[in-house]
């Protein structure tokens, strides 16, 4: 299992194009997809599903059975709205098949453009992706109150006695922390204001040759031709480059991306292999 350290945050799992995407941000109690679920990932609460790929969503089944046999409640489960149905409908038969009753379980159907507000500081805005099935992406975002600037000049009592008396001396702000895109074969950029700002970008790089351009654009996956903008475009402390094609070896992929990374921007480029 790969294991990244980002700042504050640390991002575990695995990611192998065709084969299995889940990771885990222990510190915020969240998985971005779920294609297979190892069993510490279980009293996660929070998960965040992509799209309806089988590498994807398929650990589903063994999260939401392990919660239910060990008497957990339900986790939030986040899905695209395209699909849900669908997949409900799998779940419930699964469910039957293994013990003949259906489990209990929590599925949420978002869109882009939805704001989930998932815990009490932390919220979820849904991200337009482009791929060859509905799919979507997730920017999230530290909710934080910040005192109005008409108050900055008052003293600690002061604004003590406001608030007594009920007026809102405090107004909401977000905080971008982390963005997860999914598969994709274009980057939303536009998708958000706060997306640039995201202290942490993952990001797909399924292709990373020359020769395998025409492949990206049949597949609808983003090629390694993409880091120069990711680069330019975003200001993330770090960007996490993950979904790699199985025809690469680690040594390949490692080549490929240094080789286009100045000693500047080296350090800001993480691998999830």
């Amino acid at each position: 299992m790969a294991l990244l350290h980002c700042g504050n945050l640390t991002i575990e799992g695995e990611s192998s194009s065709a084969v299995a995407t889940y990771m885990r941000v222990k510190e915020l109690d969240l998985i971005f997809d779920l294609g297979r679920c190892p069993i510490n990932f279980i009293g996660t609460q929070h998960v965040f599903i992509s799209h309806f790929h089988l590498d994807h969503y398929f650990g589903l089944p063994i999260y939401i059975s392990q919660r239910w046999l060990a008497n957990i409640r339900p986790g939030n489960i986040y899905v695209p709205a395209e699909g849900m149905d669908e997949l409900q409908r799998i779940l419930n038969q699964i469910a039957t098949l293994d013990s003949g009753r259906v489990w209990n379980y929590h599925l949420t159907a978002v869109q882009a453009g939805d704001a989930i507000q998932f815990r009490k500081n932390l919220v979820a805005h849904v991200l337009p992706c482009c791929h060859t099935v509905p799919s979507i992406g997730y920017l999230i975002c530290e909710v934080r109150d910040k005192l109005k600037p008409e108050f900055h000049n008052l003293q600690g009592h002061e604004i003590a006695e406001l608030r007594r008396a009920g007026t809102k001396v405090t107004t909401q702000i977000e905080l971008p922390l982390i963005a997860y895109l999914g598969d994709t074969h274009k980057v939303p950029i536009d998708a958000h204001p706060l997306l640039k700002q995201c202290k942490i970008l993952i990001c797909e790089c399924t292709f990373i040759k020359p020769e395998h351009r025409k492949r990206a654009e049949e597949t609808m996956h983003l090629h390694l031709d993409i880091l120069p903008t990711l680069l330019e475009t975003f200001e993330s402390e770090h960007i996490v480059l993950c979904h790699f094609s199985r025809r690469y070896t680690p040594e390949i992929i490692l080549e490929h991306i240094s080789s286009m990374l100045s000693p500047l921007d080296r350090p800001r480029v993480q691998l999830f292999i």
